[in-house]
């Protein structure tokens, strides 16, 4: 498969930010025989970061971040494909990445139209809207959804292509007082962005986010500060639009390694940013991933920034 690349760009608006990961999504064709013209089709974005998504309000992300749905034809006949939405765990090559869950109805993220006709060796586009049921169960939530994108049969063809670029979903940020979906299966956190404001070299400050266990049984957790290499080996974690990795993930500690957590219990755990005395690099507005494991491997995590006053 030829993966074409594409700027990272990071698009804010108010209350939501996107950022379109650095590929087009390319669908595999069959090796043509000269002199039969190359067949293909190509998607962008390949992949999509939406973050500070608020439940209960509806984005238009064309309107809001300038990001549409465009569906390129390669071939030199016009083609049609149909456009849905899945759980990434169900299409595709079926992953989902470290850190995030199939979003629970994949309908909350949908199309002005199901179907396209794109012309030959042009493009089209599709709007795409976002609506997250608005309950406070909903607040911290990192989902990932699939778009899928099939050429409709038609009459000679001997290949359908398909292709399903994955976008990821995080909610707004709140501090958890309990469990916020009981029985889910994923690691809840909360809040899942700690944010340090006024940081000067040889200073620290403290915050914490909270940890719940909604199994039925005990759990331990592991937490782990991530480096940008370990989050780029294919995690599929991104840095945050405006952001800059922080430049080494030491700076960045919890209190404890790992902890356990009763059932159906919450525990507050502490975070702490140092920057060391005598730092040279001038301060930015600086992001790092700090990982939570469960002892039967679900994952989440918490994005740890630091910003400039």
């Amino acid at each position: 498969m030829n993966r074409h690349t594409w700027p990272l760009a990071a698009l804010c608006a108010v209350g939501l930010y996107a950022i379109t990961c650095p590929m087009y999504a390319p669908a595999e064709a069959a090796e043509p025989v000269a002199p039969v013209p190359t067949v293909g089709l190509a998607v962008q974005p390949g992949g999509l970061l939406i973050q500070d998504v608020i439940p209960g309000r509806l984005y238009d992300l064309e309107e809001k971040t300038g990001i549409a749905l465009t569906v390129y034809n390669r071939d030199n006949r016009e083609h049609s494909y149909t456009l849905s939405t899945h759980r990434p765990s169900e299409v595709g090559n079926r992953r989902v990445p470290s850190g995030y869950t199939d979003i629970i109805d994949p309908s909350w993220l949908w199309f002005d139209k199901t179907e396209i006709c794109v012309p030959a060796l042009g493009h089209a586009k599709v709007r795409m809207y976002l609506k997250i049921p608005g309950t406070e169960r909903y607040l911290n939530q990192h989902w990932s959804v699939s778009v899928g994108v099939v050429g409709k049969p038609e009459p000679g063809d001997m290949l359908r292509l398909a292709v399903y670029p994955r976008f990821e979903i995080e909610t707004a940020v709140a501090r958890l007082s309990k469990c916020q979906l009981r029985g889910s299966r994923s690691v809840q956190l909360g809040p899942t962005v700690l944010v340090f404001v006024g940081l000067r070299p040889g200073t620290r400050q403290r915050s914490e986010f909270v940890l719940c266990n909604s199994d039925e049984r005990e759990h331990r957790y592991r937490f782990e500060t991530l480096s940008r290499g370990e989050v780029s080996e294919g995690r599929g974690i991104h840095i945050s639009g405006g952001f800059r990795w922080m430049p080494d993930p030491n700076w960045v500690r919890t209190r404890w390694p790992d902890v356990t957590v009763s059932a159906h219990q919450v525990r507050e755990v502490p975070v702490q940013v140092r920057l060391p005395a005598g730092l040279s690099t001038p301060i930015a507005d600086w992001e790092q991933i700090i990982s939570v494991r469960r002892d039967d491997g679900e994952t989440g995590f918490v994005r740890v920034r630091v910003k400039q006053e």
